[in-house]
């Protein structure tokens, strides 16, 4: 379902233009209307805008204001301006703005309907695969699976990352908007918000600090599912505590001992407990998990080998590769051909 932001001072001109979005436009929804550059940009904080039609001649902030205070928090939403005023200035600044369309009044309904379907229709794939992610997503945090919840954010980053011809930036950026914006439908309290928009906004981010860019995503999932707790009721299972938490620190391991006490019980019971459960050990599990994500950078990334080590916290890259051997098979270079030749 896509969401209409209507931005337009004249009451009259509101109407109709809802009426002819709401009766032409299928699969969209008006999520609400501005008749002020004030109340657009309320509505550009709130977030979830997949397109604004943007009057330029509002009252102050005026239409192109509303564009740059857009531009500030979201590259993805489409935005189409209208005037009644030819003018060069106006239109290369929308143009500057990065407006996707410019369109001068009176506009023929046909017309406005077949603009916003192009705009629509060519939301770039990311654009769709990360509202997918985020359906998805909510779907987890209404079921308290919060291990399946780290998993799908770890992979989406991943595949970030993986895109050989991209900077990570604008799609990490976009991804730390989205889950904000999760978190704001969830009840996140504001101030919290803030505090993770401040950090994730500070990030530098680049091929070289994929970990950190992790951990500060996985701190605002964190707090989504500690709300999803709030609403839903929170796990009191000790494996699934153990399985979270094992999951949260793939990255710098853990220990029986550590895990057991996150999940309130003793190491001895919960070794049990694995065994019993999954049929495995805690280390077989636990490895597993880590030569699986190391199967995930291999495939999706061209980070080197002892890069990748170094990632999961092994320190000694032979003992790495005799891990990723015992458990997959074969070296993670072979690994890596392999994978590559299967494409």
């Amino acid at each position: 379902m896509c969401k209409i932001v209507i931005v337009e001072d004249e009451s009259l001109e509101r109407q109709a233009l809802r009426s002819i979005l709401t009766d032409r436009l299928a699969g969209c929804t008006i999520l609400g209307e501005a008749a002020t550059g004030g109340e657009a940009m309320a509505f550009i904080d709130r977030g979830g805008i997949d397109l604004m039609l943007v009057d330029i001649n509002i009252p102050r902030p005026n239409g192109l204001e509303v564009l740059h205070y857009l531009r500030q928090k979201s590259a993805a939403t489409k935005v189409i301006i209208t005037t009644a005023h030819d003018k060069f200035d106006m239109a290369r600044e929308a143009i500057r703005l990065k407006a996707d369309e410019y369109l001068l009044k009176p506009v023929r309904p046909q017309i406005l309907v077949d603009t916003i379907q192009s705009c629509l229709n060519i939301l770039p794939d990311q654009s769709r695969q990360l509202r997918a992610q985020m359906e998805r997503l909510s779907v987890l945090l209404a079921q308290d699976l919060y291990r399946e919840g780290v998993m799908l954010l770890r992979e989406y980053v991943n595949s970030i990352y993986g895109q050989q011809k991209s900077v990570p930036d604008q799609l990490i950026r976009e991804l730390s908007d989205a889950l904000l914006q999760l978190g704001t439908d969830q009840g996140l309290a504001p101030d919290e918000l803030r505090a993770h928009a401040e950090r994730l906004r500070l990030i530098r981010v680049d091929r070289r600090n994929r970990r950190k860019v992790m951990t500060e995503l996985l701190s605002v999932l964190d707090a989504l599912f500690e709300v999803a707790h709030e609403n839903f009721g929170h796990t009191s299972d000790p494996m699934q505590k153990a399985l979270n938490y094992i999951e949260r620190n793939l990255f710098r391991g853990t220990t029986l001992e550590e895990t057991a006490e996150h999940a309130h019980v003793s190491s001895c019971y919960l070794s049990r407990l694995f065994k019993k459960t999954l049929g495995v050990t805690f280390i077989a599990y636990l490895t597993g998990r880590r030569m699986g994500l190391a199967k995930e950078l291999l495939q999706g990334s061209d980070m080197p080998v002892n890069a990748i080590s170094l990632e999961l916290s092994y320190n000694d890259l032979n003992y790495f590769c005799k891990c990723f051997k015992r458990e997959v098979g074969m070296s993670p270079s072979n690994y890596r051909k392999l994978s590559a030749s299967a494409l």
